[in-house]
């Protein structure tokens, strides 16, 4: 997490932080039950925004650690003087706040995290006095896998110069650090707010994260999205698949598909499962996973969500369920509009956005006969003012 741009309830610091003026665990001085319920609010109260009625919330399901959960993390490198800090930004602005100790983090993210802290600090002339992630070492992005313990890390510059003393960082990181397995370089020259730019190149090991969600080994790049409290999405997933339960011969859309780990696991169900994906190196991996899973059902398209939705109305593909999995902006208008075109039986919308979730949920009730079955709100990290929700919708009255 680079930037809290959300407002927040409670924007003091919280006690069990230690770090003053780092604003990404902002209900951890509540109790755990007072945070959930917060949570579970926020999501009933979107809902009822958007939908002018109250519509029936869970209880959130807790996560199983409440600290050392998050498994991947995106760091943004700032200076003050001479000494080299790397944390992320105070809310609304480019100022980073260091956070070598951070609870949040696994072990090896936080070792991973301190240890390349104190290799560039001893040259820190690679990171600009001035605002964060703006000299020519800007961002690194880390993923520990749960299933093997190793690390993957990705050194985000400003320009494609300086390989050689890229590569000597990254060989002194995995000295440090032997769980770092492959280190990628990205170079991101824009000036705005995006961590990854669109070049990525290896330069050490195999920065290929191998990881596992619902029994299967699935494979995703530098830059695939992956969620950081990997117990708590993998327990999320399984009640996805459980819900949608397609039948042998039914056909499977995987919208925002990722690295394809719903799409296989329903395929392991389903006739065929037909995934979307935007990301074309993501969408390999998906592919790749589905190889490996011996998931020849599982076919994915990449492209635009919206756009490839509509091919497949104009050829006549109706499937019987559909999963949506959108980043914070939610789906695309068109891809609400295709899906009413659809009218799976049943939707499963898996949310990191209470107000898009509700948008578009009332954008799909008016257009088509779908009512709200189920909305289950998970705790994926604790201590913040993040929550994810798990929306099941039925076709019919």
């Amino acid at each position: 997490m680079i930037a809290e741009d959300d407002p927040s309830p409670h924007p003091r610091p919280p006690p069990a932080c230690p770090h003053p003026g780092c604003p990404g665990c902002a209900l951890a001085h509540l109790p755990a039950p007072e945070q959930q319920e917060t949570k579970r609010h926020t999501v009933a109260e979107a809902l009822a925004l958007h939908l002018g009625r109250i519509v029936p919330v869970d209880a959130v399901v807790a996560a199983p650690r409440p600290t050392g959960y998050r498994a991947g993390a995106k760091l943004a490198f700032g200076r003050q003087g001479t000494r080299v800090i790397l944390g992320i930004f105070a809310r609304g602005s480019h100022r980073v706040v260091d956070i070598p100790r951070c609870p949040a983090h696994a072990p090896a993210v936080a070792t991973a995290a301190r240890a390349l802290r104190t290799l560039v600090g001893r040259a820190p002339g690679l990171v600009w006095q001035g605002p964060g992630g703006q000299g020519w070492l800007r961002y690194v992005a880390l993923q520990e896998s749960r299933a093997t313990g190793r690390v993957a890390a990705t050194l985000v510059t400003r320009t494609d110069e300086g390989a050689g003393t890229l590569r000597s960082l990254a060989t002194r990181l995995q000295e440090a650090v032997p769980a770092v397995v492959g280190v990628a370089w990205n170079v991101n020259s824009s000036s705005g707010n995006a961590v990854f730019g669109p070049r990525w190149e290896p330069i050490l090991g195999d920065p290929v994260l191998k990881e596992r969600f619902l029994g299967l080994e699935i494979q995703a790049s530098p830059g695939a999205f992956l969620q950081a409290n990997r117990e708590l999405a993998d327990e999320a997933y399984r009640a996805l698949v459980e819900a949608l339960a397609p039948a042998p011969t039914d056909d499977v859309l995987d919208l925002y598909s990722g690295v394809g780990v719903t799409a296989v696991a329903l395929a392991a169900r389903a006739r065929r499962v037909i995934g979307v994906e935007a990301n074309p190196v993501t969408a390999d991996d998906a592919r790749a996973n589905a190889r490996r899973a011996g998931a020849e059902n599982a076919l994915f398209r990449q492209g635009d969500a919206a756009a490839e939705t509509w091919e497949l109305v104009s050829e006549g593909f109706r499937p019987a369920a559909a999963v949506l999995n959108p980043a914070r902006k939610g789906a695309d208008p068109g891809v609400i509009d295709a899906l009413a075109a659809l009218e799976p039986r049943r939707i499963a919308y898996l949310s990191c956005n209470p107000q898009t979730l509700a948008r578009d949920l009332a954008l799909l009730v008016e257009q088509a006969p779908y009512r709200i079955v189920r909305v289950t709100p998970y705790d994926f990290l604790p201590g913040t003012d993040h929550v994810e929700a798990l929306v099941i919708l039925e076709h019919g009255p």
